[in-house]
């Protein structure tokens, strides 16, 4: 699909790089120009590297309305990771295991109904 260089500027604003831009076959992966709003991709099975919410209908939102939504939500959970790996401290996988299967056993003499 061709793009041309001034929508690729706008799709750059969305945080797509030149390699995303040969993602772009005009079916499973394109965009949209609006004069007004700018460019909003479809990529309804995240094949390029755009990482905000793409809708239940695949598109993105317009670059004009500058949508951080999942970053938002997802930043202080990357923070998290980051100074867990920092530390170096690790969770053991056998006591996360009885931890589950003391929270959620169940009464070995219970007869659902």
């Amino acid at each position: 699909m061709r793009i041309r260089d001034k929508h690729k500027t706008l799709l750059k604003t969305l945080g797509l790089d030149d390699k995303d831009f040969e993602r772009f076959d005009g079916k499973f992966v394109r965009y949209e120009y609006d004069e007004k709003r700018g460019v909003r991709i479809y990529d309804p099975y995240y094949e390029t590297s755009y990482n905000e919410y793409i809708g239940i209908d695949g598109w993105s939102a317009w670059s004009d309305e500058k949508d951080t939504f999942m970053s938002d939500i997802l930043k202080p959970t990357r923070d998290v990771l980051r100074r867990r790996e920092a530390s170096g401290v690790k969770s053991d996988p056998k006591e996360i295991s009885e931890a589950l299967e003391k929270k959620f056993r169940t009464k070995p003499n219970s007869d659902p109904e």
